[in-house]
């Protein structure tokens, strides 16, 4: 189906109200677009974002609250709008010669608020979809949909990037995190459990081993329209937007530089670095409290995707009668169930089921299951002294030491 079809159907049925504000905007001849939530910061920070004058970049930045009483974001709000502008219902167009034009979305007063619950989640979702709207008038060239954050700032060449593959759902930027003295040791480690955990799913030959961190995705328009946009969530939209559309295309990693992350601590939402670093930072002992995936969880995933085509063919206790901690997750998670009824489809069709059904959210719930009932999370040391992977229990040893290596490398940068 055509990004055309594709698109218009999204926008006619899921899209946000903004959209029809374009009507009565006269928006054309840029070759980029530039997605940003932003609630309770600075308009300096924002507009450091890409501190470049580009005539040829569209940002749009959806000012967001929860709240009437956030003075804050009003601020933001009226420093970002304030000269001549173009303006329709919830949209300021400004056209700027110092930094690239702005679309600025008024989400932060009364009777335009953000519902609390949906948070972030509703905020990229109306700055993509204008984005998404834009891109199909033909205002905007590249059928990439840029979303960042408030608290990045962008390399000189992020929008070098060569001709986008229509098998290419996403692109994810790579990323740095830059912090204060006070941060170091909480920012590292943080790092290092991210970094962490998307080796060991590649480890373990899961397609779904890149990170989701929403300041770094680059979205196909194609595609963001046929998972219908971001879901308006409070936190981790970007973990299941990235979920979804891994199921439609390819997650690429740029070659391109890293972009810069600010950390901080934050409460802007539930859980994401912010809350992570605070609680980190909280911890006495950072090093010794702080805890990691024993990497036996790795280890179980990538026994279960290796074998996992065979349970068409195949009971369980045929494929992992020799893991009875995979039997148990089976039961637990209700897939035994589901095979049954999955094994009477043709192998195409069940493949696609299985690939389907047991993706980046499922494979979280596996891991957590494999450390709440067989494998506890260690901290750095007790990783990385070998102690949480006996021969006895792990025949292919050698497969599971660059995971040793990389806690090795990681706890030297931070002790």
């Amino acid at each position: 189906m055509s990004l055309e079809k594709t698109a218009h159907q999204y926008l006619e049925r899921y899209a946000e109200s903004e959209i029809s504000d374009l009507d009565d905007l006269d928006i054309s001849g840029y070759a980029h677009c530039l997605v940003i939530p932003a609630h309770r910061e600075e308009s300096e920070s924002v507009l450091r974002i890409w501190p470049h004058s580009d005539p040829k970049l569209l940002m749009i930045l959806v000012v967001n609250s929860g709240t009437e009483e956030d003075s804050v974001s009003q601020q933001m709000f009226r420093n970002l709008t304030t000269g001549p502008s173009q303006q329709a219902g919830h949209l300021h167009y400004i056209r700027r010669s110092d930094s690239p034009d702005l679309i600025v979305v008024d989400r932060c007063h009364a009777g335009r608020l953000i519902p609390q619950r949906q948070g972030v989640g509703l905020a990229r979702k109306i700055g993509a979809d204008l984005a998404l709207a834009l891109i199909c008038k033909g205002a905007i060239d590249s059928p990439l949909i840029n979303s960042t954050d408030a608290d990045v700032v962008l390399p000189n060449n992020y929008f070098d990037i060569p001709p986008l593959d229509i098998t290419t759902a996403a692109i994810l930027q790579p990323f740095r995190h830059h912090f204060d003295v006070e941060l170091e040791l909480a920012s590292r480690l943080y790092d290092i459990a991210m970094n962490y955990y998307v080796r060991g799913l590649h480890y373990a030959g899961s397609a779904y081993a890149f990170p989701t961190i929403g300041s770094t995705l680059r979205i196909n328009a194609k595609h963001y329209a046929q998972v219908r946009g971001f879901p308006k969530r409070n936190a981790a939209e970007d973990f299941y937007i990235l979920n979804k559309l891994a199921k439609t295309g390819q997650i690429e990693i740029s070659p391109g530089a890293a972009i810069s992350i600010q950390a901080r601590l934050s409460d802007r939402a539930p859980f994401g670095t912010g809350p992570a670093l605070q609680t980190i930072k909280s911890l006495t002992a950072p090093m010794t409290d702080y805890e990691f995936y024993d990497p036996r969880v790795f280890y179980m995933l990538r026994i279960f995707l290796a074998s996992a085509d065979q349970l068409h063919n195949q009971d369980p206790e045929a494929c992992f009668g020799h893991t009875p901690e995979i039997l148990n997750w089976l039961n637990h998670s209700h897939l035994r169930g589901l095979l049954t009824q999955q094994r009477q489809s043709p192998n195409r069709v069940f493949q696609r089921f299985l690939r389907d059904w047991f993706d980046g959210f499922q494979t979280l719930k596996f891991i957590h299951f494999m450390r709440d009932n067989y494998f506890p999370s260690k901290n750095l040391n007790h990783i990385c002294d070998g102690t949480v992977l006996p021969k006895a229990h792990i025949r292919d040893i050698d497969s599971v030491r660059w995971l040793h290596r990389l806690l090795t490398e990681a706890t030297d940068s931070v002790s």
